[in-house]
């Protein structure tokens, strides 16, 4: 074993689509993730899946008229078991415009083009406490019942909308939440949908808070993971779309949901709070995701790994497609062997 330490820190955002068209549970979840996993399970390796928990209550309301809800869902509380049982952690992820989900069932698929619920902090009172505790109970029903209530203390807010914190801080305190893992350093984005500002937020892999997620508090009684970011030169990134071009006209290979799902559209931008940040549409920095891995940008993440202790993949399975997984797996092998690798992020912590 290689004596440099790093911190590999998998997570993954485990939902459908949530635009027009969703996408099935099996090419958006189910099969993606399966893929995923014989490459982590293969380097004994820890993941974190933060689920999107209301989805699962709408398959759980809709399972009693539409027997395929009931088996979408079957399949989905069979994986989470099983992933739970192999030491992988399963967090919530809360979007919360599932409220006004509208299901076909003639193509079994759903549409959320309706975003004015997508930030948790467009609920009402009400609706918060109902939407949060029940995403804690759904899981609590898969996971834990046969061994009784298991601390669920994790979560990353849907599209990353956690501010305002005074929303969210009731209900981790409720809960026993302890960690998130929303924040991106230095980014922010104001659509009509997504709302976050994280430009002033500490450029530290992991950091205590208390009421605001940008702002460090060593004796904070939560603790943030932050989201790492890759500069993708542009050179590099005009390459890369020249080669995807020419990837997908020969392959078809975009993704295991085969272009079936559709992501929300609502993206019209808003002037920002705060100029001293990135934009997120429009940076020459990316997020680090197994969905944006091509045989281009590998290097670059390999220098990434090279250059720093922590490494965050926020990645999301209905995204993913042969390419990216080929390209992760290249990179976990490169990774193993050169560094003693550190994937539960309970030993990531100070003192740990």
């Amino acid at each position: 074993m290689n004596s440099l330490k790093k911190d590999l820190l998998l997570t993954f955002d485990y939902e459908l689509f949530l635009g027009s068209a969703s996408g099935s549970v099996d090419s958006c979840m189910i099969d993606p993730t399966n893929r995923i996993m014989e490459h982590i399970d293969k380097h004994n390796l820890k993941a974190i899946f933060f689920v999107d928990t209301t989805c699962l209550l709408k398959l759980s309301e809709y399972s009693q008229n539409y027997d395929a809800c009931y088996s979408s869902l079957e399949k989905v509380k069979t994986q989470l078991k099983t992933l739970n049982k192999n030491g992988h952690s399963v967090f919530p992820h809360i979007h919360p415009h599932w409220i006004d989900a509208k299901y076909d069932p003639n193509k079994n698929e759903w549409s959320l083009v309706d975003v004015s619920k997508y930030r948790f902090n467009n609920l009402s009172p009400n609706d918060r406490e109902m939407v949060f505790d029940s995403s804690i109970k759904v899981l609590n029903d898969i996971l834990y019942d046969a061994d009784g209530k298991k601390n669920i203390n994790g979560y990353r807010a849907g599209g990353w909308s956690i501010q305002p914190f005074k929303d969210f801080k009731p209900f981790f305190i409720k809960h026993g939440i302890k960690f998130d893992f929303s924040v991106q350093s230095q980014f922010y984005q104001f659509t009509d949908a997504q709302h976050f500002d994280f430009s002033d937020a500490p450029l530290k892999p992991i950091y205590n808070f208390t009421d605001d997620v940008t702002s460090e508090d060593s004796d904070g009684i939560f603790t943030e993971f932050s989201i790492n970011n890759i500069y993708i030169p542009k050179y590099i990134n005009k390459i890369n779309k020249t080669f995807l071009k020419i990837y997908y006209k020969l392959t078809g290979d975009h993704t295991f949901n085969y272009g079936h799902g559709h992501a929300s559209t609502d993206t019209s931008e808003h002037t920002p709070r705060s100029s001293r940040g990135y934009n997120m549409s429009d940076s020459d920095y990316e997020r680090i995701a197994i969905e944006l891995m091509t045989p281009i940008k590998q290097s670059l993440y390999r220098n990434f790994i090279k250059q720093n202790g922590f490494m965050h993949f926020i990645s999301h399975p209905k995204m993913i497609n042969k390419q990216n997984i080929k390209c992760f797996s290249s990179f976990l092998d490169y990774a193993n062997s050169r560094y003693n690798i550190e994937s539960d992020f309970m030993k990531m912590l100070p003192n740990k």
